[in-house]
């Protein structure tokens, strides 16, 4: 079980963070036909249902003695991002607002070009305070880069994993 391998890497490491995306990850992501539909389906993020599976692992891991939960998520606007912070205290509300980490596409906090490092980036800085790192994302791009810079410092899993 997920679980089980998160509780073995607390084991074998001193203070660990766990970084979790939210778009496919804990929140229902839908895909639609085009970019101007995709953006119009993002009108209304607040109705956007929780993945509860996920939530429920994620308070298990939470009770954790020696890991900190961090949400990492990317918003491509500015009123997206502020609607993902209404969102996760309505359903996430256990992970404190001081660790989610949500950079802002509109306001240059990350571009096309470092879209797959970028949250990499942010884990890095993050190691200075933990021993090791864990990245729960949908991503597969993103997955691939984060664990060929993380060597040895962390492991990544894919949504899939902690639902298997």
């Amino acid at each position: 079980m997920f679980i089980d391998l998160i509780k073995d890497i607390c084991n074998r490491n001193k203070k660990v963070a766990m970084f979790i995306d939210m778009d496919g990850t804990i929140v229902e992501y839908k895909i639609y036909g085009n970019e101007e539909s995709l953006i119009k389906a993002h009108e209304n993020l607040l109705n956007e249902k929780p993945v509860l599976p996920i939530i429920e692992i994620l308070k298990e891991i939470n009770k954790i003695e020696n890991i900190d939960l961090y949400i990492l998520s990317l918003s491509k606007r500015t009123r997206i991002k502020e609607e993902k912070k209404i969102w996760l205290n309505k359903h996430m509300n256990f992970i404190p607002s001081d660790r989610w980490i949500i950079l802002d596409k509109e306001a240059g906090e990350y571009n096309s070009e470092n879209r797959n490092y970028v949250k990499y980036e942010q884990i890095e800085k993050k190691l200075k305070e933990y021993d090791y790192a864990i990245l729960l994302d949908d991503d597969h791009k993103v997955l691939k880069q984060t664990r060929e810079n993380l060597h040895d410092r962390g492991e990544v899993f894919h949504i899939s994993s902690a639902l298997v």
